[in-house]
């Protein structure tokens, strides 16, 4: 096929019917991989916390993502979907699964733009059973959004390239702007996009020099003072909670990277678990053979206007970019880099498009061992043993089972108390008691939990003094009648002395948690035991 018909071919709708049948199994197989047991996983810190935050009033979302670590565009959408859809768990992850269909549809747009349709096709289809991507589809957190906005971006971008009708960089300015409200990893698509105009600025060509011309200058003005409203707020915010990120922030979890770090997150991407139990050869050569192919396919796509680079720099800048920022404060999260991770199965596409025509058995081979190493993530993402964030195992955390337990058992006066942060979230999502949770978390190994208002905390922190507590001579008030307990088995608390007025009822194991039903009695009853005691296990 000549170039510039495939190139003009893609300008237009699909007119070819056997090419948009292919399309449309591509997206069907997008959806139900991506909807299939999406309730499955309980609803785990992150994903409560974007709930919480959703059910509040605008001007309150703005407020507290400035105390977050993450922008308000998602929060603000997910509200605005919550009005509409409901705040339940399959209404509030279908929103980021319908976001990753439409990232397989724009990833099929970009390579149609950018090579063949058999190039389009099969980048449809590992994308569709791309496991970090389904993954994070399955999530209602914001990384599927910010892959759509900036797969947008870029088409809007090559549109520009191909075409130098500034129309196209209004779209990439909307874009571009909505993926930094988004998420603010998404800078990193951005100086992808800077530096390929920079490298194809080098040729002598004036035809490819984008880079000069001032609409591309003016579109990034357009970009930054549409950010300067966000940016106002979160130095303001940032600046009197810098001492308190600094001793507690949400992000200083994240561990420093290692020589595994890069191999074990393309394992990650591939089949969400970084198979560091493999034997090391087996370990190594997997994300060896991706990279290179990876590499390969870039050097295939031969253009004027270098494509090639572009899709390679959206690709593995920003992996590299976090990666070696890593080495001076800690961030490298697969989840983070997500959307740079989407160009690995484009690239893998164009070199095995390629290899078909002259090489089919090991084309052929190459497609069926990718394949087959998503789909062995699959299986491992809805058996919910992954080991990227926590794995939101229901068998593990039943807390939607906890919660309605006690749901149904709750009486007047009665209290629930969350013992340790991690799971106080999920707790306040789930409960329909209409009691607010109360939150234990004393100090641990000299740390102290107390809510400092920024992270997760900044939902609680206002009514820190009537919820939250870290010993039992400082209770909140309002503790009556009964207590349910809710914490770990394994609870780093577990060495604590109850009050000898809380006379312990049963105790309800489920999976790795514990839920307990203390009665609280005057010093007057005298029938009281302590935890000590034995408390009778159901």
């Amino acid at each position: 096929m000549d170039t510039r018909k495939r190139y003009d071919g893609a300008l237009s709708p699909l007119r070819d019917l056997p090419e948009r049948s292919l399309w449309l199994l591509v997206l069907l197989l997008a959806v139900y991989v991506r909807f299939y047991a999406i309730q499955s996983p309980y609803f785990w810190t992150d994903e409560a916390f974007s709930a919480l935050m959703s059910l509040q009033s605008p001007e309150r979302i703005w407020f507290h993502a400035g105390h977050d670590v993450h922008p308000p565009l998602y929060f603000l959408l997910l509200h605005a979907w919550i009005a509409v859809c409901g705040d339940g768990v399959f209404s509030l992850r279908a929103m980021s699964a319908l976001a990753g269909v439409l990232t397989t549809l724009l990833g099929m747009w970009l390579m149609r733009l950018l090579d063949t349709p058999r190039t389009a096709v099969l980048t449809g289809l590992l994308l569709a059973l791309f496991p970090i991507a389904v993954r994070y589809s399955q999530e209602a957190r914001m990384y599927t959004l910010e892959s759509a906005w900036l797969l947008g971006a870029t088409i809007a971008l090559v549109y520009w390239v191909r075409s130098a009708r500034d129309r196209y960089l209004v779209a990439y300015v909307l874009l571009m702007t909505a993926a930094l409200y988004t998420h603010y990893f998404a800078i990193f698509c951005l100086l992808s996009h800077w530096a390929y105009l920079s490298i194809l600025a080098l040729q002598k060509a004036p035809a490819t020099r984008h880079f000069f011309r001032s609409p591309w200058w003016l579109a990034n003005i357009a970009i930054a003072l549409l950010y300067v409203p966000w940016l106002i707020s979160l130095v303001d915010e940032l600046f009197f909670n810098f001492a308190a990120f600094k001793s507690g922030g949400d992000i200083l979890w994240v561990p420093k990277p290692t020589a595994y770090t890069l191999p074990s997150s393309i394992w990650r991407f591939f089949s969400i678990r970084d198979r560091r139990d493999f034997f090391t050869l087996g370990y190594l050569l997997f994300p060896l053979f991706i990279t290179a192919l990876a590499i390969v396919g870039a050097f295939q796509l031969r253009h004027r206007f270098k494509f090639g680079v572009l899709l390679s720099l959206h690709t593995f800048l920003p992996i590299l970019a976090v990666f070696l920022l890593s080495f001076l404060f800690p961030v490298f999260v697969e989840r983070y880099v997500a959307f740079a991770a989407l160009g690995l199965p484009m690239l893998l596409a164009v070199a095995i498009s390629r290899l078909v025509d002259r090489a089919p058995v090991p084309a052929l081979s190459a497609i069926l061992l990718i394949v087959s190493v998503q789909l062995m993530g699959l299986h491992t993402l809805y058996a919910q043993q992954d080991d990227l964030d926590d794995p939101r195992n229901e068998r593990a955390n039943p807390i939607d089972d906890i919660v309605a337990y006690i749901d149904e058992r709750f009486l007047d006066g009665d209290s629930i108390i969350v013992d340790g942060g991690y799971q106080y979230l999920s707790v306040a999502y789930y409960n329909r008691a209409g009691a607010t949770p109360l939150l234990y978390d004393p100090p641990w190994k000299g740390q102290d939990y107390r809510p400092n208002g920024y992270g997760a905390s900044t939902l609680i922190y206002a009514d820190r003094e009537k919820v939250f507590f870290e010993d039992f001579e400082h209770l909140p008030p309002g503790l009556k009648k009964r207590v349910w307990w809710v914490t770990p088995i394994h609870s780093k608390n577990e060495k604590r002395r109850f009050p000898n007025a809380w006379q312990c009822q049963f105790a309800k194991h489920a999976g790795s948690m514990e839920l307990r039903l203390y009665v609280i009695h005057t010093p007057e009853n005298g029938n009281r035991r302590t935890h000590a005691e034995n408390c009778d296990i159901q």
